[in-house]
Order: structure tokens, then sequence, then C-alpha cells
């Protein structure tokens, strides 16, 4: 079973029934069956952005259903091994490498300086988002990843 560090896009997609990403994101999942990494920072963005989507009943599924994943053994690994303070230095070096390359958000940042933490220490497989510039970077450190992206219409 694969180790993925999937961003909160991704769980997101997962855990929300219609989210533009989720046909993919459960074609993925029913693929590879991986278990995603889960540590703190991480919670709290999916928590958050679950918690904002609860005004009607996808998104009181989806928020149940994340509660019932966090009781349970079920695909989401707790890392006792990203310490936040540790994590923010790492994205705030990486940040300072790569911030004038890359059109990243200061939590793409963190996402990433967290995967790599990961590949040291546990041997993660991939990295995945729905974020095109955050692919960017994870790809430019090394990272092997996967970005999920809807098929637009061609404009001709």
């Amino acid at each position: 079973m694969p180790l993925v560090y999937a961003d909160s896009s991704v769980l997101f997609a997962w855990f929300h029934p219609h989210d533009e990403f989720s046909t993919l994101v459960d074609a993925a999942v029913q693929k590879q069956s991986p278990d995603f990494v889960y540590w703190p920072f991480l919670r709290f963005e999916l928590r958050h952005n679950l918690r904002m989507t609860r005004v009607d009943s996808d998104g009181e599924v989806a928020w149940r259903a994340l509660r019932a994943a966090e009781k349970t053994a079920s695909r989401l690994r707790w890392q006792a091994d990203l310490v936040a303070d540790k994590i923010l230095d790492a994205a705030d070096e990486l940040s300072a490498d790569k911030s004038s390359l890359f059109d990243c958000g200061s939590a793409d940042y963190l996402h990433v300086a967290a995967a790599r933490r990961l590949k040291l220490l546990n041997g993660i497989d991939e990295f995945w988002t729905c974020d095109t510039a955050q692919a960017a970077l994870a790809k430019a450190t090394g990272l092997k990843t996967r970005l999920f992206e809807l098929k637009r219409p061609s404009k001709e």
C-alpha cells in the first residue's frame, strides 16, 4: 500500500462527494489504494475547509466522513515525525530558495516541506495535489508528483 502525501485539495475532494476533483481523486484511490499522510497542519486545514461546506447535505456528509475516518483505522496515517516548528523552518528555507520561481502560497510551501521531510524519514511514494503551482514546486524539489487536472473544453 503506497504512502501518499495528499494536500488538502486532494483530501477535500476525497471526502466531499461533489467537489470538482472528487471523481478523479476517487478513481486514483480505488486504483492505488494509498494511505494518506496526516499531521496537525493538514488536519487543521482540511477540517477548516470542510467546516466551511457544512451548509448543505454534501458538506455534512463530507464532515461526518472525515470525523469517522479520524476515529477508525483508515487510510489517514498520523505522522508524529512532522513537528510543526521544524516544518515551519523547512518551509521558510524552501520559500527563501524558491519563492521567486513559483507562484505558491505559504501553505503550499508547508505541504511540500512536510512531504520532503517524510520522504527522507519514511519514503513516501508520491505527492498528490490539485494545485498546478504547488505540483511544479513539489517536482522541482524531487518529489514524485501527481497533479489532478480537470479537462476543460477548448476555446476553438
